[in-house]
């Protein structure tokens, strides 16, 4: 991961800029792009990543995950999400990652994601990760985030963290390589941000539901008085 790496002062965002490349050459499996200042940051469906220039980390890696079908395409979510993790819960405890990939503390939050694939038949060809870390930032006009430095009260070293969560994240990347789906999937179920606990969430009307899988295509699996309900992104809020 980052053997190839591409450093911009400033870009739109750094998931454009992968995007553009990819059309143009051929990128080696792992390569980044990474800037101090993006100034169009994307989330999920058309949502805004928020970042403070020279403050935090916002990069895009590019990926080459093959071995994964189309429908199996939320392990690669899965394991990402973890690499986050592992990095963060080495600094304080109360991280968990919020369905589909944001990366909470307690009810704030401070990591997003954004993950584009590109298909080549039932397969996946590339895999642009678009990640947003909150490490140094302390105000925002958004009252649900919050950065590293908040949670602690400690300064970070930009570079330390992003070496440390490449390492993080070619780990998790071999062992989704190596298919054990199983220990990656029920860690991400044990560090899910509301598993297995009665809230309230929004489907069009307010309901009661509990959380309880998450399908290999992405979709989120709730028990509800209604029975099991299956919900994609964007069609369930929670409140």
């Amino acid at each position: 991961m980052g053997k190839k790496l591409v450093f911009l002062t400033t870009c739109h965002s750094t998931n454009e800029e992968a995007y553009d490349r990819i059309g143009k050459e051929a990128i080696p499996d792992g390569t980044v792009i990474i800037t101090d200042d993006q100034t169009r940051g994307r989330g999920q469906m058309g949502n805004t990543w928020e970042s403070a220039p020279g403050e935090n980390l916002t990069f895009s890696l590019i990926l080459r995950p093959s071995f994964l079908a189309v429908n199996e395409q939320f392990r690669l979510t899965m394991a990402i999400s973890l690499a986050m993790l592992d990095v963060l819960k080495s600094f304080s405890s109360g991280f968990s990652v919020k369905w589909p990939n944001d990366i909470y503390h307690l009810d704030r939050k401070v990591s997003g994601m954004l993950i584009q694939n590109t298909l080549k038949g039932r397969q996946l060809d590339y895999s642009i990760i678009g990640i947003g870390l909150n490490l140094n930032q302390q105000n925002f006009s958004y009252p649900a985030a919050t950065s590293l430095s908040r949670i602690t009260g400690k300064e970070y070293n930009l570079q330390d963290i992003f070496e440390s969560l490449l390492s993080q994240i070619e780990g998790r990347y071999l062992i989704l390589k190596n298919d054990h789906e199983r220990r990656q999937k029920k860690e991400y179920l044990q560090n899910m941000y509301q598993f297995g606990e009665d809230h309230l969430y929004k489907s069009g009307e307010v309901f009661s539901g509990r959380i309880i899988d998450v399908r290999p295509s992405g979709e989120l699996v709730m028990e509800t008085p209604r029975g099991e309900r299956d919900f994609r992104f964007k069609e369930v809020e929670f409140l």
